[in-house]
Order: structure tokens, then sequence, then C-alpha cells
């Protein structure tokens, strides 16, 4: 268990002038006390995490690693998952792959995460963070590499209108030879304005040990949200998100790179508004940008992937 370091400054000098100019956008929503990281292993009940090694002997480490993040809406049609993965070149190649919104349900032979890991001979660890129906919702790491020290974060939770729904955090360290590289799954919640939104992450990835890629679906979408529950519209219909470059701003003000920002759309809202929700961070080594694979309709958002070097 590894608690977040209370002793330590909420942003540094860098990242303080973002929550200062955002004190006063929109309206804030009552978040809940921040939580610290728990072992999965200790954590029992019917959010009880799973996973496993991954299936086949370990390659040579690789000079870089290649990071995916897919928010895959359920992830019901998990032949689909793999086939698109497997038929799209830089996501065959990917190392580790972050997922948001996938399920459990019994009689499907397995969570959705634990069968996608297998038709890719990945390893995986998957983390519900609140039941769904006759099984669960939540998030998962797949990984060609041994996934270590798998931990759980419940974030600080959000008292929105029409959407009161907890969100959790899921970490591991993908080890590859003697590096362990720090992952940080996420998923926000959307009706949260730029300041609430910062103060939900931050307990997530401010005392990350480096290396460490943060990712996830961030919800930075392009509206303000009066109470938790009307959005103000933008007026364009294809928007690089007004949230994003603000979320972008903080993490870079803790030390991390933000190798996706110029990368576009990662969503689209019933073929109407395009926007930026999803992001990869790093910090501790070096990052390329990759791509955001816009042919996959398996989803309302697309996966995004970038190449990291440890050091």
């Amino acid at each position: 268990m590894s608690p977040v370091n209370a002793a330590a400054p909420i942003v540094p000098a860098a990242a303080l002038a973002t929550l200062a100019a955002l004190a006063l956008a929109g309206c804030a929503t009552e978040l809940g006390p921040p939580s610290e990281w728990v072992d999965a292993d200790a954590i029992t009940g019917p959010l009880t995490p799973e996973g496993a090694p991954p299936p086949r002997p370990l390659p040579a480490p690789p000079a870089r690693l290649r990071v995916v993040t897919w928010n895959v809406a359920k992830g019901a049609d998990v032949d689909g998952l793999a086939a698109a993965i497997r038929a799209t070149p830089a996501l065959a190649a990917a190392d580790v792959i972050l997922l948001q919104e996938i399920e459990a349900h019994p009689g499907e032979g397995g969570a959705r995460a634990q069968r996608l890991a297998a038709a890719l001979e990945l390893g995986y660890a998957y983390a519900p963070e609140r039941l769904e129906g006759d099984g669960t919702h939540g998030a998962a790491i797949l990984s060609r590499w041994p996934l270590e020290r798998v931990q759980v974060m419940d974030l600080p939770y959000a008292d929105l209108a029409f959407s009161q729904v907890p969100r959790r955090a899921l970490a591991a360290d993908v080890r590859v030879g003697a590096t362990a590289l720090r992952v940080v799954d996420l998923h926000l919640d959307t009706r949260l304005n730029a300041r609430d939104r910062i103060l939900q992450l931050r307990p997530a990835v401010l005392d990350a040990p480096a290396p460490a890629v943060v990712g996830g679906d961030l919800n930075t979408n392009p509206y303000v949200w009066t109470g938790g529950a009307v959005p103000d519209l933008p007026g364009s219909t294809v928007v690089d998100t007004d949230q994003a470059p603000v979320i972008d701003g903080y993490v870079r003000g803790l030390g991390y790179a933000t190798p996706t920002a110029t990368l576009g759309p990662t969503e689209q809202f019933a073929g109407l508004v395009a926007a930026r929700l999803d992001s990869l961070y790093v910090r501790g080594a070096t990052a390329a940008p990759g791509a955001v694979e816009r042919a996959i309709a398996l989803s309302d958002h697309w996966p995004v992937w970038i190449d990291v070097t440890p050091p």
C-alpha cells in the first residue's frame, strides 16, 4: 500500500498558475477526499481484481515500448477487438494496452479483458470499479511483459447530477528486464470542469515513480458544465477541446511530457462533435508521438498510441 504523499504540495509552482486561472472557471463540483493506492491482492468481494502473466516466453528487452490507450465502450465484441488490433500494424506491435470501459459477465467464458489478452497472447490485470448488471465494469492493462505491484486507487468521488459512479485508477509496474515502467490507467468523470478534473486526476499522477506512463480516457471535453449536468455546447462541430490543453499544461508542471497533445480528436460523439478525450503522459522517459487510429469503428473512442524509450 503506497499512500499519496500528504507532505507534498498539491501542485508545483509551474502548475499552480493553471489551477489559479481555473479557480473561477465554471461551477465547482463537490469532490470527495483523495484515497491511496491499495494492492490488488488485498481487495476482496465482487470488485476483486484479477490477472494473469503473459502466456509465452518473453523476447529480449526492446529499445522502445509501444503503449496504447483505448476506451472500448464495454468491449462486448472481444473477437472484433482482437481482430482490429491484429489487423492494424501500429496496434499489433503494442507492448502495453490500457483499456477503459471493459466488463466481465457470467456465462461469457471469462472476463472480456482476460479473453482479449488470451487472443493477443498478452498478460493482463483487470480492476472492476463498479457492478454492472450481472457483472462488473472497470479498467484493464494488457502487457507483453510481466505486471508487478498491481494496485488500485479510488479517485475523489464526484457528486454529479445523473451520473454518480465511482472512478478507480489501475496501476502496475511493467517489468522489462531491469526496468520497471509504472503505468497508470484512468477513466475520469465526464461532467467535470477543468479545475475539478485536475483535482480528480491529481492523486493518481502526483507521486507516480519515474519512469511512468499515465493515460486513459480523461474525458477532457469541450464544454463548461453547469451544476455537473448541463453542458455549454461549443459553436464548432470539430473541437480539439478546451479542457485537454489545460490538463496538458497541468501535468507538464508535474514533469510529464505530453506526446499526444498534437494528435487531434480521439472520440466522435454521435457523428457530430469530435474531441480529444484520451491522452498519454510520460515522465522520466523519452516519448515519441504515435497516432490516433481513426479507421477503427468498434467504439466511440479511437485507439491512441505512442512509443516510449525507458532511461
